[in-house]
């Protein structure tokens, strides 16, 4: 009897080049902008709302909730391609279920995903309902969700990741090490990625890979941590001389610095 092939173990896929209307419709902002350029046979304006949207699909893979709203909100022209409110509307509630997962009320997350109304969301509704499902213990309903996110958007870095998660959970390590891969392939910049990758590799015993892969995520965790703060400081830049927010600047990065060579938890 043969067995499936471990997770992760395949080559990332090659994802055809649809045409752009039934990328947009499976909600692949991405790829529909990239397949509408390439035929040349869109309006202007058509061309830069999907350029747009794919980067509000970048943001919130990345889970920037506030910078995906503001650059839905900076979008004027919005050709009839879509239903634009209620893709907004999905989008505050997607950016709700995220706060609540980073809070750990997967009860309040599933509560919000419920009321995302389109399926252009589905691949990020999918991977945040399957994480709401690991922390209930239903790892199997939470695969499942993991798989369909994929299925919908195979580039879904962090549905990848998430399914090596559960791997090293039930001791596949092969299995996630393959996932972890596969998912840095896609994003080598997905911090997590590279620590739950280090954390794999010393459980095969394999410690320099593990330290590699452990530094790789200090330094882009502090990156990101540091553009977060330059974010927050920046709201605060009305009213406020730039000695004061430059003081204020350095002592953002000082507390990131002094998280990472402590070893602040990754997760």
């Amino acid at each position: 009897m043969t067995s499936d092939p471990p997770v992760g173990t395949e080559p990332v896929p090659t994802v055809p080049i649809k045409p752009w209307r039934e990328a947009l419709a499976e909600g692949r902002f991405g790829a529909a902008h990239r397949a509408a350029t390439l035929a040349n046979d869109t309006s202007p304006d058509v061309r830069a709302a999907l350029s747009a949207l794919a980067d509000v699909e970048a943001m919130v893979k990345d889970k920037a909730w506030g910078r995906a709203l503001k650059r839905f909100g900076q979008i004027e022209e919005r050709p009839p391609i879509v239903s634009w409110p209620e893709l907004e509307a999905d989008l505050a509630c997607l950016k709700r279920s995220g706060e609540a997962l980073d809070r750990r009320r997967p009860d309040e997350a599933l509560s919000e995903l419920e009321h995302v109304r389109t399926d252009l969301w589905l691949a990020e509704a999918e991977t945040q309902r399957g994480t709401a499902l690991i922390y209930d213990d239903r790892l199997d309903d939470a695969a499942a969700a993991f798989e369909r996110a994929i299925e919908r958007d195979p580039m879904h870095y962090r549905a990848l990741t998430n399914l090596g998660n559960i791997a090293l959970e039930e001791g596949r390590i092969d299995d996630a090490i393959g996932a972890y891969e596969q998912a840095l392939k896609l994003n080598d910049n997905f911090a997590n990625a590279h620590h739950n990758l280090a954390v794999a590799y010393r459980r095969k015993g394999q410690l320099n890979r593990s330290v590699r892969s452990l530094r790789r995520a200090q330094r882009l965790m502090q990156r990101r941590d540091t553009e977060d703060a330059r974010d927050r400081l920046g709201s605060l830049a009305k009213g406020r001389s730039a000695r004061t927010l430059r003081w204020a600047l350095y002592a953002a990065l000082a507390i990131v610095a002094y998280l990472v060579l402590h070893g602040r938890g990754m997760l």
